[in-house]
Parts: C-alpha cells; sequence; structure tokens
C-alpha cells in the first residue's frame, strides 16, 4: 500500500500530500523486491487504497495462509496516533491508538491486530510500515522488540499471547511519537531496507537485515 494524499473531504480539508510525495515508488520498491521470490503481489495506490480494500484484502489474505505460509504487509504513508478509539481501552500504555492514514480514513491498529489473530499456527506474518508513529502500529500483541534504542519494552500477559497462534514480526520506521522521512524518491526507510537487501545479495536472518 502506498498513498501520495488522501481524501480530504475526509479528513476535514487535509489532502496529506506534504511528506508523502514518493509513498507510490516505496510499494512498487518493495513489489521489486518480492516479486522475484515468488510472491503474489497486490497493489493499493493512493485512491485504490480505502479502509474496506485493505482490510478486506488483508482479511482473506491471512485467512487463508498454512503452515509455513509467509505474508508480507507494506505500508507507505502518513501514519498518526489517536485517543484510544475502542469501546473498551486500556491495551495501550499512552492511550493512544497508532493508526495508518489511508485515503478515506484511519485504520487504527486494533483493527489490524484482530486480523493478525485470525492466522493460524505455522503461518508467518511480516508487517513493514513506513510512517510516522509506526514503532506499534502493527498493535502491541506479541514480547520481543529489537527496535532501535528508547523503544519501551512491550509487556504483553499470557492470555493475549496465547490468543496469537502465527508469528508476526514488524519493521517500522520510526518509534511511536516519532516521524518518518519522506522524499520525492520515496520514504528513507524503505530507500535503507532496499538497500540493505542489496537486489538480493544481503545475507542472514531478519535481525541482521534490520540492523543494517
Amino acid at each position: 500500500v502506498g498513498l501520495t494524499e488522501v481524501d480530504s473531504s475526509q479528513y476535514r480539508g487535509w489532502d496529506g500530500r506534504e511528506g508523502c510525495f514518493g509513498c507510490e515508488k516505496d510499494a512498487q520498491a518493495m513489489q521489486g523486491i518480492l516479486r522475484p521470490m515468488g510472491y503474489e503481489i497486490k497493489i493499493l495506490l493512493t485512491r485504490e487504497a480505502t479502509a474496506k480494500r485493505i482490510l478486506d484484502g488483508l482479511r482473506e489474505s491471512v485467512s487463508s495462509l498454512e503452515e509455513g505460509d509467509i505474508f508480507v504487509f507494506y505500508f507507505s504513508g502518513h501514519g498518526g496516533q489517536s485517543l484510544e478509539l475502542k469501546d473498551e481501552p486500556g491495551d495501550e500504555k499512552d492511550g493512544l491508538d497508532e493508526t495508518l492514514v489511508v485515503y478515506d480514513r484511519r485504520i487504527i491498529d486494533d483493527e489490524l491486530n484482530e486480523i493478525w489473530m485470525q492466522a493460524r499456527e505455522g503461518a508467518r506474518l511480516v508487517m513493514i510500515s513506513d510512517s510516522c508513529n509506526s514503532g506499534t502500529s502493527y498493535m502491541a500483541r506479541i514480547g520481543m522488540n529489537f527496535a532501535a534504542s528508547g523503544s519501551p519494552e512491550i509487556l504483553i500477559d499470557k492470555k493475549d499471547r496465547a490468543e496469537m497462534k502465527a508469528q508476526l514480526l514488524h519493521f517500522g520506521g520510526c518509534l511511536d511519537g516519532a516521524t518518518a522521512a519522506g522524499f520525492t524518491s520515496g520514504g528513507e526507510f524503505t530507500a535503507s531496507l532496499c538497500a540493505a537487501w542489496d537486489e538480493g545479495n544481503f545475507e542472514g536472518n531478519y535481525e541482521d537485515l534490520f540492523y543494517w
């Protein structure tokens, strides 16, 4: 998913263009990484990237995963924070939900979490978000965090940990409460990821990739 703007009629006149000039290029760059590895790619760019299309696509994909499958969800666009929107607040330490700002509304991390929880045991989920406030935009539901220094340790009770059957790995462009850098050529985080991947010449595990 890559958005260079949003529907201003849904965001009180704000069009979201500032800072997201190259987000569509980011999505295309990720396609360049994943397609040679045999992934089936679905790209939603700007006006196509509505909340319904994104969430429906995630539900369909995640529900179809079998043991051993890997699903990658990539997002480049604006990210935000909002006072917790669920009926039963309290799952965020800072009282703020992290959000993906898509074309017609914000998707909150709780919505993504509900989808990840449906994945079967043995499936692997990889979410990469090049957006502001992306430290826990996937929703804080698994224990370890090897992110940049300053990231809070995420403490999850046993009940929440038991609910998630699949494995989830998240790469975020910055911490919650921080801003990601975007240029006409694309996001700085995505450019760094592509450089580390080095057209498939990278050797190592996920943590090595994150480090480089």
